[in-house]
């Protein structure tokens, strides 16, 4: 018996040796940009988040620098940064989200009654400037390594109500930015088209009415083993859920209810007196 033991020891102890050569091999996974890179939406993002459910089925090792609010000119920002820029270098795999907060951190009251006025500068600087940033980021991963897989995804439109309108403007901008970037650069990185999945489906949506829920950010991830498959850089399609997401309720989703609620009825005066 004590024979058995010690030889059950020390394949263990073989085996917790190679971890660390298992861990080398295998390919290592990045999440950039926003907050639905980040996993804004879910309570225990670390262990629901779309980018580790994809992880967790694809047995990438992984590393997750989605920021809340963050913008095209923050990122290229972020990638200067020590640690960001080591784990870019050695990325087999770069999943990006990234465009929104170009539109969402300005100063929406004026851009609703801009638009609403059939006035779209604002809207269209904003796409330009967008334009160059993109341009740039992609630039910079592709300096930083070369041979990178990067998959950059589209944005949907989360909104089933007054604000609709305006969202599908702000995507329709930063999507045709994305697509027209790989019409003119072929092969610069594969595209996530993230619409068909998450639009029509208000269960994927979360309270704060813009992120995905937990049940979004499966679908997310769903889509995004999906183009990996079909890419030759995984062959799970289906989602392995080691941790069923939370979906976040904070306290504050209150006060963004009636603050959504206030600048809906906003939006819905300004243009009844149009006469749009």
């Amino acid at each position: 018996m004590k024979k058995v033991l010690c030889l059950l020891l020390s394949c263990c102890l073989a085996f917790a040796c190679l971890l660390p050569a298992l861990a080398e091999d295998a390919p290592h996974y990045v999440v950039l940009g926003d907050s639905i890179a980040q996993g804004s939406g879910v309570y225990n993002r670390g262990d629901a988040a779309y980018g580790r459910i994809v992880a967790d089925t694809n047995g990438y090792t992984y590393v997750n620098y989605g920021v809340n609010g963050l913008r095209s000119w923050d990122l290229i920002e972020l990638l200067g940064r020590e640690d960001v820029a080591a784990d870019v270098a050695r990325a087999d795999i770069i999943s990006l989200s990234i465009g929104g907060n170009d539109y969402l951190q300005q100063n929406l009251p004026q851009i609703f009654a801009e638009v609403s006025q059939g006035n779209y500068k604002i809207v269209n600087d904003i796409q330009n400037n967008f334009r160059a940033y993109f341009a740039e980021i992609v630039d910079l991963l592709k300096t930083a390594n070369p041979g990178v897989a990067l998959f950059v995804q589209t944005l949907y439109n989360p909104r089933f109500d007054a604000l609709r309108d305006f969202y599908g403007l702000a995507t329709d901008r930063i999507n045709a930015v994305i697509t027209e970037y790989l019409a003119a650069n072929p092969g610069a990185f594969y595209l996530v088209d993230t619409i068909p999945v998450m639009e029509g489906h208000p269960e994927y949506i979360a309270v704060d009415t813009v992120h995905p829920s937990a049940v979004g950010n499966e679908a997310l991830a769903r889509l995004v083993l999906q183009r990996l498959q079909e890419e030759g850089y995984g062959e799970n399609t289906e989602p392995v859920i080691n941790r069923r997401g939370i979906d976040e309720i904070p306290f504050s989703s209150y006060l963004l209810k009636a603050l959504r609620d206030f600048f809906t009825r906003v939006i819905e005066v300004i243009r009844s007196a149009f006469g749009r």
